[in-house]
């Protein structure tokens, strides 16, 4: 957009208006300014250690962050809870160059695969991204906001006038799993939140009449648990019929399921997390999905989608490339000859993706896995008959529409 380019455009850095360390971090932004542009970047996202050692291979730096809220005032403009879940999942949802060149660098993650030349195997051969010990040597996550808020990827600008107290708060959560080694003591950095800051009034004036109405799809959680089955018989399969309200009266467009193991101490083996740790999804043997939406079911079969790789191919085409491995969403398979880190990276991303595209009056999720007796991983874990815990995020479309007097009603469309 041509204004990008008007000399009265001025980057700001702005540090926390409220931090409080491995809690949470407030940035409020100065009322006085014509207008904000939407291109917000979150600096210095990291946290330092009392060991070195690298971030979560997967989530990188933002591991730490349960949650992040754009206020106006008491009004939430956009929000994403237990991001860390939903993050790994956009992190590898990327072709393999990109996050070997581009996006591990910004995230601090490990993704981005090569072939070793001495052992032929599968690896992760750039540079690693550390915790280091103080805060000019610990790396740290580049973040665009827009990334984590879809209404700011809509806007071409946020007028002071129309939003007089914008605030951004970002929620910590500082599990073990953050770093690779279990046993290191982190702290959080203080982070710095870079904005354009848009003080031609007259351009301003200009945009604000053309914003009439501003339409997104809002990533919003829901949960629910898969309980431990029985681990001393073989072949049995548990079957559960989830009701889940919390997209009832909303048009659901995707919807991305992310199967957390509940006990992450089972992903940690002599004070390291194995593979990608408790903020992966874990692969069960003979998973089935089915989706009844407002009581007709989704999918072919009354059981639904079967088999990692249907569920890998929904996942693709719902929500395009992902970047696996071989066994990244297998479960019961020798890996070690192929892979580097062998069956600690074993089944760690094996989601389920499909769309939906529908206001949801009942919604109800069908799901199985059979259970096996099995000694368990390196860390004991045994993600056939473990308790597993389920993160939903639903894409529901919503609007904001501009009413008198500078005001808006935020809504959602149906």
């Amino acid at each position: 957009m041509s204004y990008y380019s008007d000399s009265t455009i001025k980057t700001q850095y702005l540090d926390p208006r409220i931090y409080v360390e491995n809690s949470r971090a407030t940035f409020e932004l100065d009322s006085n300014e014509a207008a904000y542009l939407p291109d917000m970047r979150l600096t210095f996202l990291g946290v330092k250690g009392t060991n070195l050692t690298n971030y979560n291979d997967l989530v990188g730096a933002m591991a730490c962050v349960r949650s992040f809220t754009l206020y106006d005032g008491k009004q939430i403009l956009s929000a994403l809870n237990r991001q860390q879940f939903y993050r790994g999942f956009l992190n590898q949802n990327k072709v393999n160059s990109v996050n070997e060149k581009v996006a591990s660098y910004l995230e601090c993650s490990q993704l981005g695969f090569s072939i070793n030349g001495t052992d032929r195997k599968v690896t992760k051969t750039s540079a690693s991204h550390v915790v280091n010990t103080t805060n000019a040597t610990t790396d740290t996550a580049w973040l665009d906001m827009r990334e984590i808020f879809p209404i700011l990827g809509q806007m071409t600008h946020l007028p002071t006038a129309v939003f007089k107290n914008l605030r951004l708060v970002i929620e910590y959560e500082m599990g073990s799993q953050v770093s690779n080694i279990t046993n290191n003591t982190l702290t959080t950095l203080r982070p710095v939140l870079a904005v354009n800051v848009m003080t031609n009034p007259a351009v301003v004036d200009a945009l604000n009449k053309k914003m009439l109405a501003v339409s997104w799809l809002e990533v919003e959680h829901d949960q629910f648990n898969i309980p431990s089955a029985p681990s001393n018989v073989d072949n049995v399969e548990q079957t559960l019929a989830i009701k889940l309200n919390g997209f009832n009266a909303k048009r659901l467009e995707r919807m991305l399921i992310v199967k957390e193991i509940a006990n992450s101490a089972l992903e940690e083996n002599a004070n390291a997390t194995l593979g990608f740790g408790q903020f992966s999804s874990q692969a069960v043997f003979k998973q089935k999905f089915q989706l009844r939406v407002n009581g007709r079911n989704m999918f072919p079969r009354a059981s639904g989608i079967q088999g990692e790789n249907e569920m890998l191919a929904h996942v693709c085409e719902s929500y395009g490339d992902c970047n696996a491995y071989p066994g990244s969403n297998q479960y019961g398979m020798d890996i070690s000859t192929i892979v580097a880190k062998g069956r600690d990276a074993l089944g760690q991303l094996s989601y389920i993706g499909v769309y939906v595209g529908e206001r949801i009056a009942d919604l109800q999720i069908d799901i199985s896995r059979t259970g096996l007796i099995d000694a368990g991983g390196a860390g004991g874990k045994k993600a056939t008959t473990d308790e597993l815990r389920c993160h939903v995020f639903g894409e529901s479309r919503k609007q904001l529409t501009m009413a008198a007097n500078n005001t808006y009603v935020i809504s959602y469309q149906q």
